[in-house]
């Protein structure tokens, strides 16, 4: 994504063949209720405004003599009485402890008032349409998106009527001009598409967009209010994620693989333009970003953050230029003496298509996010800004402008307010310090266990987090990379939130697996000396396990580890680390290959793999391991609740929490201290398994995606971007 955030979808699991020799046990079933419908915010904010002990009629489960046959070669099914019995639990709404500003879709184009504004889709729950004077940086209208989580998407019509397509619902929304027109929510132009991912507006008003999951262009007519399915640019693609139009044509890009389509609005004929000379057959790449203006197209192929700019003769039907160290999200339409502008080398740079010349501004952005959100000229009517001023939006919420008559250029801090951002990673470490990454605009927040006090700090979209004694360890996306943090030291990040002069870079970068095609970085764990993350790929299949020296930071980076399977869980015990596997990789492309998940171990200091084999038949994916303070280790597949001998490398005991195995959801917390195991599955039931015991109860239903235990025992949840504390009291 343009923000770096990532498109995260459901992985898709298929049951494969049970393989042959693996032990067959019984599987005790934990009774649990059908999953409840999924509340609105407002619902929810209701449900938890107060702190009170909720009493559900969750089942007490006894599933005794659970631990007694565990380390058994052929253990017997439990009996498993029922009772009506409630379980107490005390739980905190602990507020949102990640909160900033995020702007990815934006276009220049007539306000409310008629006057030149900088349109910009805001991401929040839910987004907001804002439209921000460029003459002050001042917001003059913010409208709901409802429904919206944000959208990369923004244009504008001739008529000054703004269009929004949105990411994860796929509805299309429209402003009309005026003051006081409503934003309205014209619904999927496509049932089957849940992404608009660009659109573009041609000079009779037609909307078009590009789509995901079926890679699908739409045209939608305003005058008629009907929709035309162009249908998908290629067979097998999932994504059409750049898109532009000319008087006659639509242009459309994929990811990935990178290619880019010629489409006639009129007939449908579809041609595919060849690539640029140097970019091969694109294999693993993507066409990002795309802009038409006087006859050419511009065609940026790379990342969210980087690239490479082709420019397109349309009339000549060759590619003219190649530019390096390109960033999106648009190439401005041409300003004086032809210059079209766009951001090369962290510039705001002036390009003269013809010549193939630059023209160096004063603009330098810093940071390792320098994306332009929507850029356009303006008549600010200011003695100071004389005839046309090119402004824009950056990432963060600051607005930039450059004036080619007098060289005057600025960044202005507009006043668009910050929003809660989704939790994408939860961690207590032994301090008992909560940590929370955050999704999309990314962040760090450290947690007050008792008081939910938060400070935060601006960082990459944090994927997971681990504390061991001193230093706080951060996999972040994209590229999978991995930083150390001293939570001692003042915080500086150069690539997102730079502190005092000279400091030293904290967190510090220690490693980046974008060479090795990875994107996510979901599993964390302590290894001693060492730690070690498991990653998903971006382009390919095949995760990496990377091995890394706490002090040195001298790494050992594996892959293959698993064949064609990702990294989604990882544990340390004895010097072997034990892995969980998912057959997906980061995105839902390429398709999976292999039908079931592993459970793999690896001799850290041999440095090589000892064993694979399917835990639970049918599993896609092991998305939670732990080890139990007698070293047993326990999984968790879908709604099957696993432990493993690692002695004799067998499946000892099976508990199943919920229907089926498909799920690749789950977490799993320890309680060390009481030899408690909590499961969250189906992001709605805790479960809780008395190890000395094995009695299970579920504990709670409360919709939650991530699960973390505090060293004394309570536990806290993680929902879209809510945090709650949960206290179990009987």
């Amino acid at each position: 994504m343009g923000c770096e955030g990532s498109h995260q979808q459901q992985l898709t699991d298929t049951p494969g063949d049970r393989p042959r020799g693996l032990i067959q046990i019984p599987v005790l079933t934990v009774t649990a209720r059908p999953p409840a419908p999924r509340r609105s915010l407002e619902e929810k904010q209701a449900l938890m405004t107060n702190r009170r002990t909720l009493l559900r009629s969750a089942v007490a489960l006894t599933a005794a003599p659970a631990l007694a046959i565990a380390r058994t070669a052929n253990p017997a099914t439990a009996d498993v009485s029922t009772a009506d019995s409630a379980a107490g639990v005390a739980v905190d709404p602990f507020g949102i402890p990640l909160r900033d500003v995020l702007l990815i879709g934006g276009t220049v184009a007539p306000g409310p008032t008629g006057k030149p504004v900088l349109w910009s889709a805001v991401s929040g729950e839910p987004a907001r349409l804002a439209a921000i004077d460029p003459a002050t940086g001042r917001t003059v209208s913010a409208q709901d998106l409802t429904g919206a989580p944000g959208s990369y998407a923004v244009a504008a019509a001739p008529d000054g009527t703004v269009y929004v397509g949105a990411y994860n619902t796929g509805d299309l929304y429209r402003r009309r001009p005026g003051p006081d027109s409503p934003v309205e929510n014209l619904g999927r132009p496509l049932p089957s598409e849940t992404y608009i991912w660009r659109i573009a507006v041609d000079d009779a008003g037609v909307v078009f967009g590009g789509t995901f999951p079926g890679a699908r262009v739409f045209a939608r007519d305003p005058a008629t209010g009907t929709t035309r399915d162009y249908g998908q640019v290629l067979p097998g693609a999932q994504y059409v994620r750049s898109l532009a139009v000319t008087a006659d044509k639509i242009y459309a890009g994929t990811q990935p693989d990178a290619h880019l389509f010629e489409i006639d609005k009129a007939t449908g004929e579809r041609r595919e333009l060849p690539l640029p000379d140097g970019l091969g057959a694109g294999i693993g790449q993507t066409v990002y970003d795309l802009n038409a203006h006087d006859g050419r197209v511009y065609a940026r192929f790379g990342s969210a953050t980087i690239g490479r700019l082709g420019v397109y003769d349309v009339a000549a039907r060759r590619w003219t230029d190649l530019i390096d160290d390109v960033a999106g999200l648009d190439v401005s339409a041409p300003g004086p003496g032809g210059l079209v502008y766009l951001t090369r080398a962290g510039r705001l740079t002036g390009y003269h298509p013809g010549k193939r010349t630059f023209t160096d501004t004063p603009l330098v952005f810093p940071g390792r996010v320098v994306n332009n959100r929507g850029i356009g000229w303006v008549n600010l009517r200011d003695r100071d800004w004389p005839g046309r001023t090119l402004v824009g939006l950056l990432w963060r919420g600051d607005m930039f402008r450059w004036n080619p008559l007098t060289g005057r250029a600025d960044v202005v801090p507009t006043d668009v307010p910050g929003a809660p951002i989704p939790i994408a990673a939860l961690h207590v470490g032994p301090t008992g310090t909560v940590w929370v990454g955050g999704y999309l605009n990314g962040g760090l927040a450290r947690v007050d266990p008792d008081t939910g006090v938060s400070t935060f700090q601006r960082f990459a979209q944090v994927e997971s987090v681990l504390e061991t004694g001193n230093r706080v360890w951060l996999g972040a996306y994209p590229d999978s990379r991995l930083y150390r943090y001293d939570p001692a030291a003042p915080w500086h990040s150069p690539e997102y939130s730079p502190g005092p002069p000279g400091s030293a870079d904290n967190p510090a970068k220690l490693l980046d697996l974008k060479t090795a095609d990875q994107v996510r970085a979901r599993a964390l764990t302590d290894a001693g000396d060492k730690v070690a993350y498991g990653t998903m790929p971006n382009t390919t299949l095949g995760g990496v396990l990377a091995i890394v020296d706490k002090v040195t930071g001298a790494s050992r980076v594996h892959r293959p580890v698993v064949t064609d399977q990702s990294i989604v869980s990882l544990v340390h015990v004895n010097g072997l680390l034990v892995g969980g596997t998912s057959i997906s990789g980061g995105y839902s492309v390429p398709p999976p290959i292999q039908t079931e998940a592993m459970l793999f171990g690896w001799d850290v200091a041999g440095d090589a793999k000892t064993f694979e084999f399917v835990p639970v038949p049918g599993a896609t994916a092991i998305p939670a391991l732990a080890v139990d303070r007698t070293g047993l280790l326990w999984g968790l597949a879908g709604g099957q609740l696993f432990a493993v001998d690692l002695a004799t490398r067998s499946v000892v005991q099976r508990l199943q929490l919920a229907p089926g195995v498909a799920d690749s959801r789950g977490k799993i917390g320890y309680d060390a201290p009481r030899h408690l195991l909590y499961a969250l599955v189906r992001g709605q039931q805790v479960v809780q398994v008395d190890l000395a015991t094995g009695a299970t109860r579920q504990l709670l239903e409360q919709q939650a995606e991530f699960l973390a235990v505090h060293p004394d025992g309570r536990l806290f949840l993680g929902d879209g971007e809510h945090l709650h504390r949960v206290t179990v009291t009987g």
